[in-house]
């Protein structure tokens, strides 16, 4: 009894005190593998890393992120007030991690622990400037590096406020976890911006308590599928000289999965208090879903969107996509939208519309037959104070009643389209094409 005793306190000794420096080589590697796969998501980042001093117990290391796309470092100049600079500035990564089975070391600094992995981390961060002076940024990131590889980080900031040449921000509670496997490529992601005001040359945005969720995975395709979900609490703008203006709630999730070779999925978007000038505020809540999308042609139009300037025009557009958008049209899917509704001063508009494109021979395709191809069904219902409304403000909508397109049935005005093949009905009657 007692020699196993003491071969069980041997085997404890080796794994604290020789196993860190074995493992700080493993999780000097994951480290870098962790960055550098999220840099690999967007072509415009850059993960370089300056130094990492390997100690038995603890390492200390040192990566640069670096920003090349002109139009993200256009926007981000402007959010932190600065103008004309000469180059971009640069993010800074600090990490300390406490390496070995059994993470002794990390006991000593805030939020260590004995969990078994590879290390236990502990990161903060700052800007550099191009012209060396640097700016601490708030809170810290906790990382721990499980066996094989998997990161669980989570980006913890108090409440605080910041004042520069002319500009400040202030924000609240946040509270980021972001969980990664480099292997998978699996990303988890629950957060928490309780809240933030930026104030910059007179202008002001205040944007309320934000929550966001996802679980992302590549598919065969290369693009990610899974949950994502968002919450903000309000978003308002006020620009000098100008009355404050904005929105909220607003509130989105999004599901997608692939069968076989199709995508599908389906997204919801509640969007609260929009202002819309001369009718006073209104929401708006879309709820769709789609099927039968062919996925591989949908991942090149993901790629290809991600990869164009953000300033190119449709027509720059069109001739990238055609080909794709002909593709994605002749393999054929099905669009339903539960919800499409406004909800206005003058009392609900409600739809429901339904789209099915049959596939067809993409060595025939043209673009006229998808109008033979196409299955479509719309249900439409206005509150009577809208419509009476719009007949006041403009004579030329009560054709619309007057030709039959909206029929009152009680409180509401109500229309109900059908379309197969080339043959449109409105309310059960026939609606010759070209005169539609």
């Amino acid at each position: 009894m007692k020699k196993g005793i003491v071969i069980l306190l041997v085997v404890v000794a080796l794994i604290v005190l020789i196993s860190p420096g074995i493992v700080g080589r493993i999780a000097e590697k994951s480290v870098d593998e962790n960055l550098q796969w999220a840099a690999d998501k967007r072509e415009d980042i850059i993960v370089t890393s300056e130094r990492f001093d390997r100690g038995w117990f603890s390492s200390e290391g040192q990566h640069r992120v670096e920003i090349r796309d002109p139009a993200v470092q256009e926007a981000l100049l402007d959010l932190i007030g600065v103008e004309g600079a000469d180059g971009f500035p640069a993010l800074i990564i600090d990490t300390r991690l406490d390496h070995g089975l059994i993470p002794v070391a990390s006991m000593a600094r805030d939020k260590g622990s004995l969990a078994p992995g590879l290390g236990s981390a502990v990161s903060t961060m700052h800007i550099e400037y191009p012209d060396g002076e640097t700016f601490p940024l708030p809170g810290t990131i906790y990382s721990e590096i499980g066996l094989t590889g998997e990161t669980a980080s989570r980006y913890l900031a108090e409440p605080g406020s910041y004042e520069s040449a002319g500009a400040k921000a202030t924000w609240g509670e946040v509270d980021i976890e972001v969980t990664t496997d480099p292997s998978s490529q699996d990303v988890v992601v629950d957060g928490l911006i309780d809240s933030f005001t930026i104030i910059a040359d007179s202008d002001t945005l205040l944007v309320g308590k934000t929550t966001f969720a996802g679980n992302q995975t590549p598919s065969k395709f290369g693009m990610a599928v899974g949950n994502v979900e968002m919450y903000v609490e309000s978003v308002a703008i006020e620009e000098a000289g100008a009355d404050m203006v904005g929105f909220g709630p607003l509130s989105f999730t999004g599901t997608s999965h692939i069968d076989g070779e199709r995508l599908n999925g389906d997204a919801a978007l509640n969007l609260g208090a929009i202002p819309v000038p001369g009718y006073g505020e209104m929401g708006l809540t879309i709820a769709l879903r789609y099927t039968g999308i062919d996925g591989a042609t949908a991942a090149r139009l993901v790629h290809t969107l991600e990869a164009v300037d953000d300033n190119i025009s449709s027509q720059q557009l069109l001739p990238l996509v055609e080909d794709d958008l002909q593709q994605l049209a002749a393999a054929g899917f099905e669009i339903h939208f539960d919800q499409f509704d406004f909800d206005l001063p003058q009392g609900p508009v409600t739809s429901t519309m339904r789209f099915t494109l049959a596939g067809s021979d993409i060595d025939d395709f043209v673009w006229t037959s998808i109008l033979m191809g196409l299955d479509a069904e719309a249900e439409l219902k206005v509150a009577t104070e809208f419509v009476d409304m719009a007949m006041v403000m403009n004579p030329q909508a009560g054709a619309i009643v007057g030709m039959g397109f909206l029929r009152k049935n009680g409180d509401v005005y109500e229309m109900r389209a059908k379309y197969t093949k080339g043959l449109l009905t409105v309310n059960g009657a026939p609606l010759p094409m070209p005169a539609f």
